[in-house]
């Protein structure tokens, strides 16, 4: 019996249970190498950048994401505006500022949260893509508050314990047991996206998306008997 998150499925809402710490943020599921044009730099500046990522709060309180920003070995982005609020068991959606939020709708669907974040375009100063070929140094992506502090960091690889990125178009997510800021460190906790498994859907086709990338954004698998 496979658990969502709620605001993940309308239809299959189930709340987790008692455990987490209040204002657990992580980062749950990374689309770095998608199928889809990953452009956004230099003379593509127009062109939509097509990978993403999404945060979960796996804590029993809301937590304000005011401030709050991603950083990796290449810059960060500018941070979220004050409005910006996660509340327990929601997963929300970040995107670069290269990407059209009614776009991605149209890819992946409604019913969860999308934010776009100014500075994730390449510039010298800013978050420039994800890496493809991931590693220990590159690509280190983290999660910061308002305060500068680590909220979450996941040094992603594509080798050893991680999950491979070819070919390319799977997103990879955590794994229902290693809803965690420590958890999510090893790449054993990952898994790369699967049509039919935690919630994972092929991207509907359109202008700006391959229907090759699969993935689960704004829908977290908590529990499983997979």
């Amino acid at each position: 019996m496979l658990k969502i998150a709620p605001f993940a499925l309308a239809a299959a809402v189930m709340l987790v249970g008692s455990g987490p710490v209040s204002g657990q943020v992580l980062i749950s599921e990374i689309m770095y190498n998608p199928d889809s044009y990953e452009g956004g730099i230099g003379k593509d500046a127009d062109l939509n950048q097509s990978e993403w990522v999404e945060l979960y709060n796996a804590g029993d309180e809301a937590v304000s994401l005011a401030g709050f920003y991603l950083q990796d070995e290449d810059g960060k982005t500018e941070a979220l505006p004050e409005s910006v609020k996660i509340e327990p068991g929601q997963a929300i959606i970040l995107i670069p500022s290269t990407q059209s939020v009614g776009d991605f709708r149209k890819a992946w669907g409604k019913g969860f949260d999308v934010y776009k974040l100014d500075g994730w375009t390449g510039n010298k100063d800013s978050l420039s893509n994800l890496a493809n070929s991931p590693s220990s140094t590159n690509e280190i992506l983290t999660l910061r508050n308002a305060k500068d502090e680590v909220v979450d960091e996941v040094n992603y690889d594509d080798e050893g314990d991680w999950p491979s990125d070819s070919p390319d178009g799977p997103s990879i997510a955590l794994n229902p047991d290693a809803l965690d800021p420590a958890k999510n460190d090893n790449g054993k906790s990952w898994s790369r996206s699967e049509k039919g498994k935690h919630g994972a859907e092929h991207a509907t086709e359109t202008d700006e998306y391959s229907k090759e990338d699969v993935g689960s954004p704004g829908r977290v698998a908590t529990e499983s008997s997979e």
